[in-house]
Parts: C-alpha cells; structure tokens; sequence
C-alpha cells in the first residue's frame, strides 16, 4: 500500500507478524525481486519490502536524490509502521541504502543481511558508465536499464533453463519510470565510500554472493565480510548477480538459518 513519506507517496508491503525484518531491492527492480523471500521469511517474521523513491509504484524524485535522502526514507517508514529496530537487508544498490542507514542510524537495525553488493565507491570509471546509463535512459527509455542489466543478472545457463524468470524480469524492468531509475543511477554514481564503516559494525552480519556474479564478484564480497567483525560468508553456486530471485531455496536457506539465530 502507499504511504505518505518525506512529502512522497511510497508503496510498501508487509507480510507476516513477528520480530520485522526490512528488504531494500536493487536497480533496476523494485519489491517484487523479494517475493520468494517473502513467502519464506512471513511464516515467522514481519516482512517489509519498500519500493525505493522513484522505482516500482513510489513516487519519482522532483529533485536530484542521495543516498542519504532513501535512507531517511527508510527511517521515516520506520517511525511510521511503528519499527523501533528491525533485521536489515539490502540487495546490490538496495545494499548501499542499507551502508547509508548504518551511517545515520546504526542502533536502529538488530542483524544485516549484505547481499550481491560492494561497500567501495565508484571510480572514474564505474562514474562515467553510470551517466552514460542515465542518458540512455532518457533517449530510450527503461528498456535501456532492462538490455544493460539482464545479461548481468542471470547465468547463461539460468537463463536457458527458466525463460518464465527472464521474461518476468524484462516485463518488471521495462516497467520502471524512466526518469527515477536515471535519479537512482546518479545516486550511486557520486555514492560515500563505505570501506571504513565496515569495521564499525557490531551486529550479526550475513554476506551472500553469487559464485559467478560479475558486479559484486565473491572475492571483493568476501573481503567485505572478513572487514565486518564475526560476519559469515556464503557464495551460492551457479548463481550469477541476483542471488535472491535465481537460487531462492538456497538463498532462503541461508537467510532463515541466520535470522533463528539472530532474532533469538
């Protein structure tokens, strides 16, 4: 359902009762790529599942956004639902929302999940490919995202096996507004460093990469998670960069296991 946050209709879904556990999707999706969490994690848990500021059914930005701004975007749906402190989850761009709340609010969040994301920055590099993105997004549309993104997403093989889940991932890219996904890759283009935040968490930390995701590769998430004190690491096989929608047994498996023991 939508609610009213910071002067912008957000839609939010809950599922379940229980200790709450939030999940911040990545670009160019928005909270239907947690639908197969949902369904597992609501049977014990308060699921939460916001479309950020701009994608799926949340209103567009009117102005340039940060980090920052979708975190407090976050908290302010917190403090509206009633959520003193709560699991935290953040898939890729949904991953660095998750370093951005850390940063504003660390004692708000009981556990974290860091999943097919990095804590570095872009460089030069990563920056330009970005604008080159957001314009791409202006002459063609979100199909743009949808062509650059979904060769990434899933291996060869996933995509030969299950045209049912690439297709359903074209339909949900094709359908994002335009403009917040150029808001969204702005956003991560001039993003903080997150490195030196790493060391200061001190609340259960799960890591999970896929094995052959080639934009948050398991050798840098892994490097993540050594930086996080106590944090375990977890690389699921023939999984490319979205873990969370291509190998949802796995994935699952791996999250409920966590969260018994870090909501007892």
């Amino acid at each position: 359902m939508k609610h009213h946050i910071n002067g912008a209709e957000l839609y939010i879904t809950e599922k379940g009762q229980g200790a709450p556990v939030i999940l911040l999707h990545g670009f160019p999706l928005d909270h239907r790529m947690w639908q197969a969490q949902v369904d597992a994690l609501s049977q014990h848990y308060r699921v939460i599942t916001p479309d950020l500021r701009g994608m799926g059914q949340s209103d567009v930005p009117a102005a340039n956004i940060s980090m920052e701004q979708y975190a407090d975007d976050i908290l302010t749906m917190m403090d509206k639902m009633g959520i003193q402190k709560a699991a935290l989850g953040g898939f890729s761009m949904g991953g660095y929302v998750a370093f951005a709340l850390l940063r504003k609010a660390p004692e708000r969040f009981t556990a974290l999940l860091f999943a097919n994301t990095r804590p570095e920055a872009d460089g030069p590099e990563g920056r330009k490919n970005r604008m080159n993105m957001s314009a791409a997004l202006y002459d063609k549309g979100a199909g743009a995202a949808r062509d650059a993104m979904l060769p990434k997403l899933l291996t060869e093989q996933t995509a030969k096996d299950q045209p049912g889940l690439v297709e359903n991932l074209s339909a949900v890219m094709a359908s994002m507004p335009a403009e917040g996904l150029v808001h969204a890759s702005l956003a991560m283009a001039f993003r903080a460093d997150s490195v030196d935040l790493l060391g200061a968490i001190s609340v259960p930390t799960l890591v999970i990469a896929g094995e052959q995701d080639p934009i948050a590769p398991p050798d840098v998430m892994k490097k993540m998670a050594d930086a996080i004190r106590g944090a375990s690491f977890h690389a699921i096989p023939s999984a490319s960069h979205l873990a969370p929608m291509e190998k949802p047994e796995a994935f699952n498996a791996l999250l409920l296991e966590f969260l018994k023991g870090a909501t007892a």
